[in-house]
């Protein structure tokens, strides 16, 4: 099982996206982030499953005590195309999440990262549905009740995916 380093949503504002993964199973479209069990997030980085786990843990421990949450508006929703395209959010990309995910990989230049997560190739998203046959029905259920959101991402954790198992989770600031 790969790893995966995350910066996870607080409570309050994760109920907007959940909310959306909710939309999607009622209206049938899709029920795997509700199935999945874990929090809305963005992904700084995803690892093969024989990365450092020790290594990966320390720094999220170090960076967790000198990052502080982070807000990030979300500004529509993306679509990643492929025989199971993926809906995502938005978030605005800001310097100040470039700068962290920068510095995160700056740190760890000995480990291998997905190549969709290295600096220069990675798009920020949350992720809302990850294998749809048909987006368009995902987009036709969620654009009606759209409505501009800010997540605070206060969280910096270390899971090992599927099934999801967090491994080191540290609030930020």
């Amino acid at each position: 099982m790969p790893f995966a380093v995350t910066l996870c949503c607080n409570a309050s504002s994760a109920s907007v996206v959940e909310d959306w993964w909710r939309t999607l199973a009622e209206q049938n479209v899709d029920c795997d982030r509700q199935q999945l069990g874990y929090a809305p997030h963005v992904t700084l980085g995803i690892y093969a499953d024989d990365a450092p786990a020790f290594r990966l843990a320390a720094e999220i421990e170090r960076f967790a005590a000198d990052w502080t949450t982070l807000a990030v508006a979300l500004s529509g929703f993306g679509i990643f195309p492929g025989a199971n395209t993926i809906l995502w959010a938005a978030p605005v990309v800001t310097q100040d999440l470039l700068d962290r995910h920068r510095a995160w990989h700056e740190a760890l230049p000995e480990i291998p990262v997905h190549p969709h997560y290295r600096p220069g190739a990675w798009v920020p998203h949350v992720t809302l549905s990850a294998a749809l046959v048909d987006p368009g029905r995902a987009l036709a259920a969620l654009i009606p009740g759209w409505q501009p959101a800010t997540l605070h991402l206060s969280r910096l954790e270390l899971v090992r995916f599927r099934p999801v198992s967090v491994l080191s989770s540290h609030s930020l600031g």
